[in-house]
């Protein structure tokens, strides 16, 4: 692959990164709003941390990258729920055209009248809500796929459910060292799905 300017992989990088800010938060957003609406029940015990990502297919996706965010989701420490949320880009100084993916892990409880696995599809339904998703065959309990631009940059996203945990796994990368705008839909769909496949079998072969 031809190299490009420092400053230029830089910069790309940089916008990529500030971009993932931004749609990690919307994504925790919608999160938030179902889960402040809904202790234990279903397969999953604690909630996988982001090294279970650490796979070959995020090696593909995203190579010569440094992590981003690697934290829990900020309210979410009751006995009923917990989160985390992880992102990954490619480093500013990589020969690597910009890339990037994030996470976000939610493990449910039974909570009053709503069970665990309950409380997780509604999760799934309403980050897919605003997006014309379409379901994912052979992916844990459940899963929807749809793409989605956050100023004009296409991300790629694949929500799964698996019994109480419920997981949000994005990806884009960029046509060129400007990051001038994001690889096809389907590129970036396929990209988030290959990863969120990855991590399932990592989570299902885990003690989680």
């Amino acid at each position: 692959m031809p190299s490009a300017p420092a400053q230029s992989r830089g910069c790309a990088t940089a916008v990529v990164a500030t971009l993932g800010v931004i749609v990690l938060l919307m994504a925790v957003g919608g999160v938030w709003a179902i889960v402040a609406l809904t202790s234990g029940g279903g397969d999953y015990g604690t909630v996988p941390d982001c090294a279970v990502a650490q796979t070959d297919a995020l090696e593909s996706l995203v190579p010569d990258r440094r992590s981003e965010l690697d934290q829990p989701i900020d309210g979410f420490q009751r006995n009923w729920r917990e989160g985390r949320e992880c992102r990954w880009a490619t480093d500013r100084s990589a020969e690597s055209v910009p890339a990037a993916a994030r996470m976000v892990f939610v493990r449910y409880d039974d909570h009053g009248d709503t069970e665990a696995t309950a409380a997780a599809a509604d999760a799934m339904a309403a980050a897919a809500g605003p997006h014309s998703a379409e379901p994912v065959a052979d992916l844990g309990d459940e899963a929807l796929s749809w793409h989605e631009e956050t100023r004009g940059f296409g991300w790629g996203c694949v929500a799964v459910r698996m019994s109480n945990l419920y997981t949000l796994t994005c990806y884009t990368a960029s046509i060129d060292y400007q990051s001038s705008e994001a690889v096809p839909a389907d590129e970036t769909v396929a990209g988030a799905e290959k990863l969120a496949r990855a991590v399932a079998d990592a989570v299902e072969d885990g003690d989680y």
